[in-house]
């Protein structure tokens, strides 16, 4: 299972593994490169899913970040203020004609 991770997501630290490399602790945001199901636990716990971060250094071939210690940013619905702005910016097309 993938928890629904996906390429392009943004993810929040939210933990830090003294591995990690000192730019990933909690409260950094990542782009998500690659997702990797049933990724191994090295300690002998049950298997995850494992991240790979674009602008990142990678961990190795057959390693990545535990995605139990980021979470998934996901982008909120346009308010009213949005809406309008949203509606004027494509309707602004017609003007240009």
């Amino acid at each position: 299972m993938t928890d629904d991770w996906r390429v392009d997501d943004l993810a929040l630290c939210i933990s830090r593994h003294e591995r990690y490399p000192p730019e990933v602790r909690p409260g950094a945001v990542f782009t998500v490169r690659a997702v990797l199901a049933e990724m191994p636990d090295l300690t002998g716990g049950q298997p995850g899913t494992g991240l790979k971060f674009k602008d990142v250094p990678d961990l190795g071939p057959r390693a990545a970040y535990c995605a139990r210690r980021f979470r998934k940013i996901t982008p909120g619905m346009p308010d009213d203020f949005d809406t309008e702005v949203i509606d004027l910016l494509a309707g602004a097309k017609d003007i240009c004609r």
